[in-house]
């Protein structure tokens, strides 16, 4: 399902490597979770997975498809879980909301619309 071979990646002004040569394959059904010390690449390597991050080295295939071959159904293949609530703070909430929403290719409903229905009594968030 996930295969990653030499990966590696450093951030833009930085001399260390943040993910450097991670070999892992994870196959159907197979559970996997990241442990490490604070600074071992367990966030990039995850940004990495969910396109956060581009510029890699190495290799990753996800689903038998190179990562930078695949398009916005990705999303609909791979579940996103933070480890902490996450907002971007230089977003609003409104920048928030549209910003995950645009993970998904399904229709959702209009945040704005949301609001206006839950302060009119109109409807629920």
């Amino acid at each position: 399902m996930i295969e990653l071979t030499e990966l590696s990646y450093r951030y833009p002004g930085s001399e260390k490597q943040a993910v450097a040569g991670i070999d892992f394959t994870i196959r159907r059904g197979e559970i996997f979770g990241f442990l490490g010390p604070s600074g071992a690449g367990k966030s990039s390597t995850q940004r990495i997975l969910i396109g956060l991050l581009r510029g890699y080295g190495g290799r990753v295939r996800v689903m038998e498809k190179e990562l930078g071959a695949w398009k916005r159904d990705y999303y609909r293949h791979v579940g996103v879980s933070f480890e902490l609530p996450n907002l971007y703070g230089k977003f609003t909430a409104l920048e928030n909301l549209n910003f995950f929403a645009k993970l998904y290719d399904k229709a959702h409903l209009d945040p704005l619309e949301d609001v206006f229905l839950a302060t009119t009594g109109r409807g629920l968030l």
